[in-house]
């Protein structure tokens, strides 16, 4: 019998399309292993020689840690050990993306709630906080949040949750998001202000901090202010403990919605790379007026 083999295999997913044309043809998807056994069993003089059993089973590992994929919502929850709600959130995160996603939204995680067959918590923005807090979870902001590296191995047993502590010392995220959750300073100062000795209450050219009523312009003020001092913008953290330090702060769960105003005047923009949000012409424009009759 003549038969024609080929087999394509896509990267995206290690998925080979196997095809065999001959007097019996067969075309279907399966993994890279198991086309390498079907084929020596077609090319081995000896077919007993070579066997097509359980041995033709092909794991798909996690993309993200090379550990193999956790197959459903319930068994996050029973791998990780997770037991209090901002666990449990950690737990399902980390399941939502482990097919390669860098972040992740409350909605996919309260989706996985259903899956795993629990209900989600009541005040899920509070047990979220929490999770930021502990250094588990960092904001990314327009509603995406990502996991730090401290819970790297939650799906993989390597880390478990314990009263309230982590084993590792790193809080660092894993990729592109980092300014969502940026180094501190022993004092408690965002690294990015380390060298800045006194943060003024004014600004030449400009109406002072106090003359900030509103929140979109205490953001665009001390976003001037990192301008001027050389930061080429500020991350969500950094701008909730700046505002706070000269005496009338933005909450930080306001934060990504006052962003969002001054984005669509064309006030402020953010970058692609660090998520840090940046001042504009057209923001600094607006911001001399503030106070004045001239502003809007």
């Amino acid at each position: 019998m003549s038969v024609n083999m080929s087999y394509i295999e896509t990267m995206a997913d290690r998925i080979t399309t196997l095809l065999i044309k001959g007097k019996v043809g067969y075309e279907d998807e399966i993994t890279p292993a198991q086309a390498a056994k079907i084929i020596a069993f077609l090319e081995a003089e000896d077919a007993g020689s070579v066997t097509l059993g359980e041995g033709t089973v092909d794991h798909q590992p996690d993309r993200r840690s090379g550990a193999e994929k956790v197959e459903s919502a319930r068994e996050a929850l029973d791998i990780s050990g997770a037991k209090k709600n901002p666990e449990k959130i950690v737990a399902l995160a980390a399941y939502v993306m482990q097919d390669g996603g860098d972040t992740f939204k409350v909605e996919d995680v309260k989706a996985a709630f259903r899956r795993a067959r629990e209900t989600a918590p009541g005040n899920f923005p509070r047990d979220l906080s929490t999770a930021i807090t502990s250094g588990w979870v960092g904001d990314a902001g327009s509603g995406e949040y990502f996991l730090t590296a401290k819970v790297d191995g939650v799906l993989d047993g390597s880390f478990k949750f314990g009263n309230g502590a982590t084993p590792r010392a790193r809080s660092t995220p894993r990729k592109s998001p980092a300014a969502g959750k940026p180094a501190k300073a022993k004092n408690g100062k965002p690294e990015v202000f380390a060298t800045i000795d006194v943060i003024p209450s004014t600004m030449e050219g400009f109406p002072a901090y106090s003359k900030m009523k509103q929140n979109k312009d205490k953001l665009l003020w001390v976003v001037k202010f990192a301008k001027d001092s050389g930061i080429t913008g500020l991350a969500n953290k950094d701008i909730e403990w700046i505002t706070d330090h000269l005496g009338a702060g933005v909450p930080s769960k306001q934060i990504s919605a006052t962003f969002t105003s001054v984005q669509k005047a064309g006030y402020a923009n953010k970058s692609t790379q660090d998520r840090t949000i940046r001042i504009t012409p057209d923001g600094e424009t607006y911001l001399a007026t503030v106070g004045s009759a001239a502003a809007v």
